[in-house]
């Protein structure tokens, strides 16, 4: 019995604690996928717009359990124009010489479940998804 007393809250953080560290690798799975997603919508227009793009992204986000989309710290970055390679505007068709690029980045803070001591209670991930297209 004083070995389980002992032992217990150990393994109660323990079980916490791999809560948190899963929860923390699924809410970064899920803002990598959704950056990807809306990258790809917008590239094959399926999302021709910004906003539709920004979406698609919310849209694969959303599927993840745990993830609220109306979260502030969520905040999805689509430009309003694909570009070249060189910064400049993609303007008219788009050529296997000059490909568009099209770029949707998507941020997000994690917060554990419980404040852990003397380990950061947040997490920020940012990715970013590139898709070149050509016609």
């Amino acid at each position: 019995m004083v070995e389980l007393a002992l032992m217990l809250p150990i393994l109660v953080f323990g079980l916490i604690g791999a809560a948190d560290l899963a929860r923390a690798f699924a809410s970064q799975l899920a803002i990598q996928n959704g950056a990807r997603a809306g990258a790809e919508a917008y590239a094959i227009a399926f999302a021709p717009t910004p906003a539709a793009a920004a979406q698609r992204a919310l849209d694969e986000i959303s599927r993840t359990p745990g993830i609220d989309i109306n979260d502030p710290s969520l905040v999805i970055d689509t430009p309003t124009v694909p570009q070249h390679a060189d910064g400049t505007n993609c303007s008219g068709t788009p050529t296997v010489a000059a490909p568009c690029f099209y770029t949707v980045t998507v941020q997000y803070t994690f917060k554990t479940i419980i404040p852990w001591p003397f380990i950061p209670n947040t997490a920020n991930f940012n990715r970013s998804t590139t898709v070149r297209t050509f016609y």
